[in-house]
């Protein structure tokens, strides 16, 4: 397996993340490392889904534009970036070996990572089958569930894909990606803490919707806070997971500082 290039934690504005992830994309070659990118975005913001429009957001938060909105061109919804949110871009070129043919099988690696990340640090989690996701999805489309399964749809968090990380049914670890001809951006972000208050009142258009969202996304996802029962830091969890990383025999580790970039 190729090396891995890490770019230690930048702490920035998420336009800022958003931009270099990107970048990192379109300037890979055939033959370079798998590149990892290490985040946290302050101010706190909220990052839309490419598919998503503005209007889906509560239009007196909108209005009062007291938290910066982002658009980023992966798919998925809205994620609340800030500090309870730790993000991790991995970039891989397109010969790389973890760069598959099939989208969905893409993220497994990703996972089981993250399974074994987590369990070191005391965390026993596990992975969402595809079937797991598919099931969750069909429930968008049955009469009964379907205007439910839509609210919690309009976060990330509030719904499952294949691979993420999961306690039980609520997301610890979500996942998107963006694919070009020159390989793959695959993101995690890592739940620190887990707001589903000011999430549901940005996303929520009425009352009603915003307490049926803070009760929803409070079952559908959980902080390592909770988990733990204490704070955890960024460095024990990007710690842990290069050493995951380093103790698989096929892999050899190369860091630079983000100022060679």
């Amino acid at each position: 397996m190729s090396n891995w290039l890490i770019y230690p934690l930048t702490i920035a504005d998420q336009q800022q993340h958003i931009e270099l992830g990107e970048q990192l994309l379109s300037n890979v070659q055939p033959g370079d490392p798998a590149t990892i990118y290490w985040s946290l975005a302050q101010p706190t913001g909220l990052v839309l889904g490419f598919s998503q429009k503005e209007n889906i957001l509560n239009p007196a938060a909108l209005a009062a534009g007291s938290f910066p909105i982002y658009h980023r061109r992966a798919g998925g919804t809205a994620v609340l970036v800030g500090p309870s949110l730790l993000s991790l871009d991995v970039v891989l070129p397109a010969d790389h070996p973890l760069h598959l043919p099939d989208l969905v099988e893409s993220y497994r690696w990703l996972g089981e990572s993250w399974v074994t990340t987590l369990a070191q640090l005391g965390v026993e989690t596990s992975m969402v089958t595809p079937e797991e996701a598919h099931a969750q999805r069909a429930l968008r489309r049955q009469p009964q569930t379907r205007e439910y399964e839509m609210l919690m749809n309009r976060a990330c968090y509030g719904s499952l894909s294949p691979y993420e990380v999961v306690v039980g049914q609520r997301k610890v670890v979500g996942f998107d990606m963006i694919r070009r001809k020159c390989g793959s951006l695959l993101q995690a972000g890592v739940l620190l803490q887990w707001d589903s208050q000011l999430l549901a009142y940005l996303l929520g258009h009425t009352p009603a919707e915003q307490e049926l969202l803070q009760k929803g996304l409070l079952e559908r996802a959980v902080g390592l806070d909770t988990l733990l029962g204490r704070v955890i830091t960024c460095d024990e969890v990007i710690n842990t997971f290069e050493r995951v990383l380093i103790n698989d025999e096929r892999q050899r580790l190369v860091i630079d500082p983000l100022s060679s970039f």
